[in-house]
């Protein structure tokens, strides 16, 4: 049995849980791939989306 994915930031490569608690803690898609709240906070804003 295979374990569920667990998202990694493309940015630093942190790890969280599960997507709903990324999402819950502020991880965003920019420019298509996954960041965490800190790395995605570095781009402007109209270059998030929420996932």
């Amino acid at each position: 049995m295979s374990r569920p994915a667990q998202p990694e930031c493309t940015g630093c490569g942190m790890t969280d849980i599960n997507f709903v608690w990324a999402a819950a803690a502020g991880w965003r898609l920019v420019l298509g791939r996954l960041r965490c709240r800190p790395c995605a906070a570095v781009f402007p804003a109209w270059m998030h989306r929420s996932f």
